[in-house]
This record gives C-alpha cells, sequence and structure tokens, in this order.
C-alpha cells in the first residue's frame, strides 16, 4: 500500500512555469482583441437606442404640437402620445456623433428644444456612425 501511494505521487506532473506564461500571455493578446470590440458594440447599441428614442419622441412632438396648436415644453408632456414615457430614459455610456467625437450620455431625461426632441442637447440628426 506504501508504495503505491508513492508510485501515484511521484507519476503526477503539473505545468511548468513556461507554460503557465504562454497560456496567460495568448489570454492577455485575446482580451486585448476583444475589448475594443465589445466597447464599440455597446456604444454602437447605445447610438441605435438613442437615435430610435428621439425618432419616436418627434413623432409624438408632432402628433402633440398637431392636438394642441403649440410644442411641448418637457417629455413628460407626451405622456398621451408615448407609453410608459416615464421609464423613457438614455443609456448611460457612449454614443457616436456623424461629426464629432463619441460622447458620454449621462442625462437621466431627453430634453426638448425647438420643437425636436433632444438628448446630451444633440438631435436625432447629429447621432449615428461617423462621417468620413
Amino acid at each position: 500500500m506504501q508504495s503505491y501511494k508513492k508510485k501515484l505521487l511521484s507519476d503526477q506532473r503539473g505545468f511548468t512555469l513556461l507554460e503557465m506564461l504562454i497560456v496567460v500571455s495568448i489570454a492577455g493578446v485575446l482580451a486585448a482583441v476583444a475589448v475594443p470590440r465589445f466597447n464599440n458594440a455597446i456604444m454602437l447599441a447605445n447610438t441605435a437606442r438613442v437615435q430610435s428614442d428621439l425618432q419616436v419622441l418627434n413623432s409624438a412632438i408632432v402628433l402633440y404640437q398637431a392636438e394642441k396648436g403649440e410644442y411641448p415644453t418637457a417629455v413628460s408632456q407626451l405622456g398621451d402620445y408615448v407609453q410608459d414615457i416615464g421609464n423613457v430614459r438614455p443609456p448611460k455610456g457612449k454614443c457616436s456623433l456623424r461629426k464629432e467625437e463619441a460622447i458620454d450620455v449621462n442625462d437621466d431625461d431627453y430634453g426638448i428644444a425647438n420643437g425636436e426632441a433632444t438628448c446630451e442637447g444633440k438631435k436625432l440628426s447629429e447621432f449615428g456612425r461617423k462621417e468620413n
């Protein structure tokens, strides 16, 4: 019984330091490639959501103006035209703009300026992929 345990323990092998370094470096290279792509995908998703929300809000503003004869001054006034208007909020994070670098969206709510819905003071036409 004693010799069996010694033989079992002597046959066990682990990974060498070199093998571990190679695995860790490969994982680091993969992470360095994947993280920027993931961040870019999140930015594109945030931009698409802001564009969609602003389009819906702009449609609601047109309906409001047609019915009441004036433009709303706050997004909360669009409750008759947008379902669950209290929960329509911009996503937190970066969004891409057509003519500028990406911006960080920190506002808790969309706004209305000159009869158009805005996010961080920017109109729907300003959001999208950067123009070359």
